[in-house]
């Protein structure tokens, strides 16, 4: 392998060399593709200058080592930063493994797979009880076609709330146990509090709707003589549902405190629904074998009489239209015609569940709204789905087969179930809701086999099962709202587990006072798609703005799937109970309203004005608590302008880049320096502000100005990037022109004012981008080129994200480009190039460019020393200005990297630093040159300023220059120091 420089040839001394220059009429080579073979012996440097030691020389006590001599061939430019910030390949493969899950979190316990931690827990819902005690009234009033609509239309909301919560888990954020991290932080803390408030009063309905339930199968089928509590009809059905509940509630609310094993407790609900569905498929299947029941029963001639045995000669037209008047078999097995009488809804003909000669007088409604809420809460189990997600393997593919799965497998029972009930049987003894005219059995009991108490008891299971899940749930969702201070919760409820259990249990006891599921499963449903309905919004605002670090790799969602599924909620929000409905949104909409007023302070006078300031300094102090994570970092720019003699902007191209880069949106901060004093300059000042409001108008963008008056430029913009900003609202990063035509400016110190800025902007983890070349111009499309040298380049690639939402940028290809040196595999690098952009979100097309070994050519040699020599003429002019003696002149060009022979002589010729900066910026603009020349913007590293110390600044611009040489508009992009890897 070549070394970074031409070899030694023939052994010969260093330092006997002429010190004469190469000729300075030396031509610059042409590019060639092609590059020596290692093996090759490369052409000795021009005469007059000390070449670079051979690798493994003897003499080489300072030569590079193995792995790092290419590097500092090519890469020359980042040396100074190369510990600090690696290469893309070590980049690359230190965050190719990024996984969805949180860091913190504990790694033993993620030990579940879809199965046993996403399913599971999203089918703990209410859906066994609901298709024993309800689904026969539901078919038999509504008819077979109503109930398959309302299914069908329960199944699209869980659908397409799995998805936006699908794409919750595939965006490479952990949720925290459920989505609520997540529209805290799209929406803010008050959306993500109102939606917590609604989710928490959900799971606690639906622990008493579950315990009404259970008490519902102890009175009526169980034990009817249990029924003790005063009342007539409806008032004495209540009052037992009331006391038995609350109970069975204290019942589940000891369970779940006793701590059960959460595996088997997420398994109560999908065994019984399992039972409850398989009873009645097997009597469906042995009705239809065995041509009905040996002893048949017939409904009564009257509704509400009981069924009798059926006479011995009946006709043989059972299944379809009986004779006028001859008794019908109840259950005569299933019939395409009997499906057909049982399509259309009927009136209730049944009333019943009460005692003998009592008469109930409440469930005569069988509109599309009490029957679309008696079968809401089988939706209720899709945020379950995310609630262990902390124990899962993998969160981006578990959460969104887990949840799909679950919602299309409760879709699928319900309609089966529907189905079987529709076609098998009579409508007159579906419409029996309480079991009257069957002595104290259920529908769903009678139809099943082997035993009506198969169904019976899948429903117990479910409700059991529905109830821990909800208590247990619940109060980790009240635990979450309390830590967090979302609202004004006391601080007991954030420690522990009994304290939020037992406020869980409480508010449930609130929701048993009802004392009947029909009119508690309209409040809980209702809650539940407010939630359903905040979760959908946060999604299709992600999707809809667009945010950059919004890319879910879910590939079924859309932007426009969320907003349908919000809209979708909505509509059965207020078809199923429009004054519950408006309930819950007025208590979301009071706790969003609660917590944006509640920092507004009397200092800041009446009115709104007092509150929007209170509004920002609340929001201020609050994010003054803690730093962003770097997943969500934005630019937040501070752009410097310098203004002409009539205050008009050198650089307009400049603040044009900044309002494409945030559309409207962030933090934009004009700011410039006027030489001169105060007060003196003071109406300058003003006029320099107006101009650059009108500047930035004229833009389109809006933002800030700040115009600082200072004697000096340096110590004026050094003042103005330290001192902008109020809090955590403060600049970022720090937009820049190019100093165009510094060569030739009669201020010598021109280059050195300008490293020293963006040594003082690039301090403060703020990041840098430095604007060269006509931006903005030439005809829409085109491409963007992102060069991603060093660094984790996230701030690289979330450019090009930003300025594709502006029109200007909009049609541009974005292609990524890495570089590879010898001892990189292009191949895999290529592969981890791709799999970083696919997770950034970042729609390019990758390409890796290899940097093959190549010598110093005599032209390099040439331009290091003519740069060397026009550095120590710039010294000299301010050495003039200063009225410097030599003596107390600072050192001579690149004094600080001269070697030493073993004799002790320093070398004589360029400095082989500046050499080699000098190869590596021409190695660099070669692929650069090749592969983007006719790109419309380029997006570059841009390497660090050079230390303070007496090596010239100067060196760097002629450096920078040569790295962009002959390309088009370039961005030279430095991402801050704190800046974090991330995928």
């Amino acid at each position: 392998m070549s070394g970074a420089g031409p070899r030694r040839g023939g052994g010969a001394d260093p330092s006997e060399s002429s010190p004469e220059p190469p000729s300075p009429s030396s031509s610059r080579p042409p590019r060639s593709d092609s590059s020596p073979s290692p093996s090759e012996q490369t052409t000795p440097p021009p005469s007059g200058h000390a070449p670079y030691r051979q690798r493994g020389g003897a003499s080489s006590r300072h030569a590079p080592s193995e792995a790092g001599l290419a590097c500092d061939r090519h890469l020359a430019l980042f040396e100074e930063e190369l510990a600090t910030r690696p290469r893309v390949p070590a980049m690359l493969r230190r965050i190719a493994q990024y996984s969805a899950l949180s860091p913190d979190s504990d790694a033993p316990r993620r030990v579940l797979g879809t199965l046993l931690g996403v399913a599971v827990p999203a089918l703990q819902t209410l859906l066994g009880v609901v298709l024993v005690l309800r689904l026969p009234w539901v078919v038999g009033a509504g008819g077979a076609l109503q109930t398959g609509a309302i299914g069908v239309l329960l199944s699209a909301c869980a659908v397409l709330t799995s998805v936006s919560l699908s794409a919750i888990a595939t965006n490479g954020l952990d949720p925290g146990g459920c989505p609520l991290g997540l529209l805290s932080g799209a929406l803010g803390p008050e959306a993500g509090g109102a939606v917590g408030l609604c989710a928490f009063l959900s799971a606690a309905f639906t622990a008493a709707a579950a315990a009404l339930s259970a008490a519902e199968i102890l009175l009526v089928y169980v034990a009817p003589g249990a029924a003790v509590l005063p009342g007539r009809g409806r008032s004495r059905r209540l009052n037992n549902g009331r006391g038995y509940g609350a109970v069975l509630l204290s019942l589940l609310g000891l369970g779940a405190a006793a701590g059960p094993a959460p595996t088997a407790a997420a398994a109560l609900g999908p065994a019984g629904l399992l039972l409850a569905l398989l009873g009645l498929q097997a009597g469906t299947l042995r009705a239809a074998i065995m041509g009905g029941p040996p002893h048949p029963l017939c409904l009564p001639a009257q509704p509400g009489g009981c069924l009798q045995p059926c006479p011995i000669a009946l006709p043989q037209t059972v299944g379809s239209n009986s004779t006028q008047g001859a008794p019908r078999v109840a259950f005569p097995g299933p019939s395409t015609h009997l499906l057909a009488r049982n399509l259309w809804p009927h009136p209730p003909e049944v009333r019943g569940g009460a005692a003998e000669g009592e008469e109930e007088d409440d469930d005569d409604d069988s509109s599309f709204g009490v029957l679309l809420g008696l079968s809401l809460p089988i939706t209720s189990g899709v945020l379950w789905g995310c609630s262990r997600c902390g124990e899962l393997r993998d969160i981006a593919s578990s959460i969104p087969a887990g949840s799909l799965g679950a919602a299309l497998a409760t879709t699928l029972a319900y309609l089966s179930a529907a189905l079987l009930l529709g076609a098998s049987v009579e409508g007159q003894l579906l419409r029996d809701k309480f079991g009257a005219s069957l002595r104290g059995t259920p529908v769903a009991g009678v139809a099943s086999w082997p035993s009506p108490w198969v169904p019976l008891a899948g429903a117990v299971l479910s409700a059991a099962g529905a109830g821990l899940q909800a208590l247990l749930g619940g109060s980790r969702l009240l635990r979450g709202l309390a830590r967090t201070r979302a609202l004004p919760l006391p601080h007991a409820l954030g420690r522990g587990r009994l304290w939020p259990l037992a406020a869980t249990v409480t508010v449930a006891e609130l929701g048993v006072l009802l004392g009947s599921l029909d009119l508690l499963s309209p409040v809980l449903s209702v809650f539940w798609l407010t939630s359903y309905l905040g979760l959908n919004l946060a999604c299709a605002l992600q999707g809809l703005l667009p945010t950059p670090g919004w890319s879910p790799r879910c590939r079924l969602y859309h932007w426009a799937a969320s907003l349908a599924g919000a809209g979708l909620c909505l509509a059965l929000m207020l078809v199923a109970c429009w004054y519950c409905g408006l309930l819950a949104l007025g208590i979301g909409a009071t706790a969003y309203k609660y917590l944006e007023y509640r920092g507004a302070q009397s200092e800041w006078g009446e009115g709104l004005r007092g509150l929007s300031l209170s509004a920002a300094r609340f929001a201020l102090l609050r994010l003054e608590d803690g730093r962003p994570p770097a997943a969500s970092w934005r630019p937040q720019l501070l752009v410097l302008l310098k203004l002409d003699e009539e205050l008009r902007a050198t650089q307009p191209q400049v603040l044009a880049l900044a309002a494409q880069l945030q559309a409207g949106k962030g933090l934009t901060v004009v700011g410039t320096v006027i030489p001169g004093e105060l007060p003196r300059d003071q109406p300058r000042a003003r006029a320099a502000e107006q101009a650059l409001r009108e500047a930035l108008a004229g833009a389109g963008a809006r933002g800030f100005v700040q115009v600082l008056v200072s004697p000096g430029r340096g110590p004026g913009l050094a003042a103005l990037v330290q001192g902008c900003g109020l809090g955590a609202l403060r600049p970022n990063a720090v937009l820049m022109g190019w100093p165009h035509g510094w060569r030739r400016r009669h201020d010598p110190a021109a280059a050195r004012r300008f490293v020293e800025l963006l040594r003082v902007a690039g301090s403060g983890a703020r990041a840098l981008l430095v604007a060269k070349g006509p931006l903005g111009t030439g005809a829409p499309g085109g491409t963007l080129d992102v060069w991603w040298v060093v660094g984790d380049g996230r701030l690289l690639t979330l450019l090009p994200l930003l300025l594709r939402q502006h029109p200007a940028w909009r049609g541009c290809c974005v292609r990524l480009f890495t570089v590879a040196l010898l001892e990189d595999n292009s191949v895999r690098l290529r592969r981890l190039l791709e799999a970083v952009a696919r997770r950034r979100g970042l729609p390019a097309q990758t390409h890796v460019v290899e940097l093959h070994d190549s010598d110093v050519s005599a032209y390099t040699y040439e331009r290091t020393l003519m740069m060397e020599q026009r550095s120590q003429m710039l010294r000299q002019m301010r050495q003039a200005q200063r009225h410097l003696t030599p003596s107390q002149a600072p050192s001579t060009a690149g004094e600080e990297e001269e070697e030493e022979e073993e004799r002790g002589l320093p070398r004589r010729g360029p400095s082989p630093g500046n050499v080699r900066r000098m190869h590596a910026a021409e190695r660099l603009n070669e692929v650069l040159g090749r592969h983007s020349g006719g790109a419309r913007l380029v997006l570059l590293d841009l390497p660090p300023p050079p230390p303070r110390g007496p090596r010239p600044l100067d060196n760097y611009l002629e450096f920078l220059e040569v790295l962009t040489e002959g390309l088009g508009p370039v961005l030279l992009v430095r991402g801050g120091d704190g800046d974090s890897p991330g995928p």
